[in-house]
C-alpha cells in the first residue's frame, strides 16, 4: 500500500482535459483500491456460491443470513454504512487538504513579507554602502528561496524537486555549512531560518539596515509565524488518518 502511494502521487491536471484523467495511471487510487477490492470480491463470490461448493445448508450453518432479514434488507444496511463512511472520509480529507493548502500559502506570505521588509529597510544605506546592500539583498533572497523550496520538499517528500533562485550564488562558507548540517541530519528549514536571522542581525550592526530595532522585530515575528504555519501543515502531512476510519 505504501509503495503504491509513493509510486502514484497526487494527480496534476488541467480542467480542459478532465476526461483524460479517467485513463491516467499516475496519481490513481486504483492500484491501492484493487488490493482491497479483489480479495473482498473473491470472498463475496465464494460465500454467495457456497451452497454450490459446500452443500445446500452451508450458508445457514455459518449464520450468513438471519431468518428475519431478507436479502434486500441486508443490502440496504450494508450500503447505508458504506455511504456514511465514504461521506465522512471524503469530508475530512477535503478539510485536511484545504487547511494544509491555506497554511502553506500563509507561510509563503509571511516569509515574502519578511524579505520585502528587509529589502526596504536597506534602502537608506544604499547611497553610502551600495556593495554591502546589494550583497545583503542577493543573499537573503537566495536563502529565503532555498528555505521555501526546502519547506515544500519537507511537506511533499523527495518525489519532486522545487525550483529555487540560484542557490550556487551563495558564498562557499554558507554552502559548506548547509552540506555539513544536511549530512549530520539537521532540518534544513530550521538551519536556513537561523542563517537568515543571523544575517539580519549582523547587517543591523553593520548599518546596512537603518531601522529602529522595535520596527525590525516585526521581521523576526513574521519569520516565526511562517515557520509555525509550516509546522502546522507538516502536522497534517505526518499524522495518518485514524485507522478505524481509514
Amino acid at each position: 500500500v505504501f509503495l503504491c502511494f509513493r509510486l502514484f502521487g497526487m494527480i496534476r491536471y488541467e480542467e480542459s482535459w478532465l476526461i483524460l484523467l479517467l485513463f491516467q495511471l499516475h496519481g490513481s487510487l486504483a492500484p491501492r483500491a484493487l488490493l482491497f477490492g479483489i480479495p473482498s470480491a473473491m470472498i463475496g463470490v465464494l460465500l454467495a456460491e457456497s451452497d454450490t461448493f459446500f452443500g445446500v445448508s452451508f450458508q445457514k450453518e455459518i449464520g450468513m443470513f438471519s431468518p428475519k432479514a431478507t436479502g434486500s434488507q441486508l443490502w440496504t444496511a450494508s450500503t447505508a454504512i458504506l455511504v456514511l463512511l465514504l461521506v465522512f472520509r471524503v469530508n475530512r480529507a477535503m478539510a485536511r487538504f484545504w487547511e494544509g493548502t491555506g497554511l502553506l500559502h500563509q507561510m509563503r506570505g509571511e516569509w515574502f513579507d519578511s524579505v520585502s521588509c528587509c529589502v526596504t529597510f536597506s534602502r537608506s544605506a544604499k547611497a553610502t554602502k551600495k556593495q554591502e546592500v546589494m550583497h545583503f539583498r542577493h543573499t537573503i533572497i537566495r536563502l529565503m528561496s532555498l528555505c521555501h523550496g526546502s519547506a515544500l520538499k519537507d511537506i511533499g517528500g523527495d518525489e519532486e524537486e522545487h525550483e529555487t533562485i540560484d542557490p550556487l550564488g551563495l558564498d562557499s562558507t554558507t554552502l559548506h555549512h548547509l552540506r555539513k548540517y544536511k549530512k549530520e541530519g539537521y532540518n534544513r528549514v530550521e538551519v536556513l531560518l537561523h542563517l537568515i536571522q543571523c544575517l539580519i542581525t549582523a547587517r543591523l550592526d553593520d548599518g546596512v539596515l537603518k531601522v529602529p530595532p522595535p520596527i525590525l522585530s516585526r521581521v523576526y515575528q513574521t519569520l516565526s509565524r511562517g515557520f509555525v504555519n509550516l509546522l502546522n501543515a507538516k502536522k497534517i502531512a505526518d499524522t495518518r488518518f485514524p485507522f478505524p476510519f481509514a
